[in-house]
């Protein structure tokens, strides 16, 4: 671990923080980010709004967070940029950064890449989620799009659903599929099958982590159950379930202010097809104030937009926890 002299900060990199949250382990994870839902649930989070900078060939994200109850020693902001045109330069598309502060003198407590931290925190609300809301005897999961955030997500499930035996995987291009099973069929223990979209969406839970723009699942796919985790539609202009499958299902969101504005919740609200008041907090769901997942047949669909919270928990939980890990 280095630190920079100027500000006697911690610089803590990807490596570092994934071999924290390897060592602390992820059923621990998915519970503490569990607690931050019941935190913001409670009225205990301070977490403003999401701020944007769009440059018109790039954009800044600025995500500021702190948890009193969780802990009250640290604050913290992540700064996350997308410049899509750095392919032609051979630099990553997408960069960020967390700085952790000292809530009482803000003095800066680490430095901290961000693109790990990105990956774990959004497979763990995903595993909180699933928890949640998905039925108990889940025995298949399907997985739509086989990015980098694949291998987070079917962790986190397979950490709250141990019962899965087989997972589906559906891309658009094969051979990537092909390459997620031959990589992880043997870490995760379960069969792995590359299938069609139908096949993949015939599953007990079906995680959805493509970056379309035009829907692609229809509701005729949407089998009685099912629990669905929406993750890949994050902004206004992406969308990847029809949003007339709202209608069949109980929408549970990770944060109001940034579901209303991203992907199907948008589209479903411009067009009328679901109302502000059919969205449930997941927090509430967690603290019993709303009623999630009633029974065998129930359609459940989590929309998720990453919330500072979860960011803010796994920078305290890897900046107490490094020097323990190796």
């Amino acid at each position: 671990m280095k630190k920079i002299k100027e500000l006697d900060a911690a610089l803590i990199t990807n490596e570092e923080l994934k071999e924290t949250i390897e060592s602390i382990g992820w059923k621990t994870f998915i519970s503490e980010i569990k607690k931050g839902f019941e935190q913001s649930s409670a009225g205990d989070a301070v977490v403003p709004a999401k701020v944007y900078v769009n440059t018109e060939v790039s954009d800044m994200r600025c995500m500021p967070a702190y948890l009193p109850k969780y802990n009250p020693r640290y604050c913290g902001v992540k700064i996350v940029s997308v410049a899509p045109d750095n392919k032609k330069l051979g630099l990553p598309t997408v960069l960020g950064e967390y700085l952790l502060r000292d809530a009482k003198t803000q003095s800066l407590k680490a430095i901290m890449q961000a693109e790990e931290m990105t990956a774990y925190r959004t497979g763990a609300a995903t595993g909180v989620a699933t928890e949640a809301l998905s039925r108990v005897d889940s025995k298949t999961l399907g997985i739509i799009g086989t990015g980098k955030q694949a291998y987070y997500q079917a962790k986190a499930i397979l950490t709250v659903r141990p019962s899965i035996d087989r997972i589906k995987v559906f891309t658009r291009t094969e051979q990537r599929a092909i390459k997620f099973k031959e990589s992880y069929e043997s870490e995760f223990g379960v069969d792995i099958a590359v299938v069609g979209l139908k096949d993949a969406m015939d599953s007990d839970i079906v995680t959805t982590l493509t970056p379309t723009t035009e829907p692609f699942i229809s509701s005729d796919l949407i089998r009685s159950g099912v629990h669905l985790n929406g993750v890949g539609a994050d902004s206004k202009t992406k969308i990847e379930f029809e949003p007339e499958v709202l209608k069949k299902s109980k929408i549970v969101i990770d944060d109001l202010a940034q579901c209303i504005h991203s992907g199907e919740i948008y589209q479903g609200l411009e067009k009328g097809i679901v109302k502000k008041a059919d969205l449930i907090p997941l927090g509430d769901v967690l603290l019993g104030k709303a009623k999630g997942r009633t029974g065998e047949v129930d359609i459940t669909f989590f929309k998720s937009t990453g919330v500072a919270f979860e960011d803010l928990i796994t920078a305290i939980l890897v900046f107490e926890n490094r020097d323990s890990s190796g």
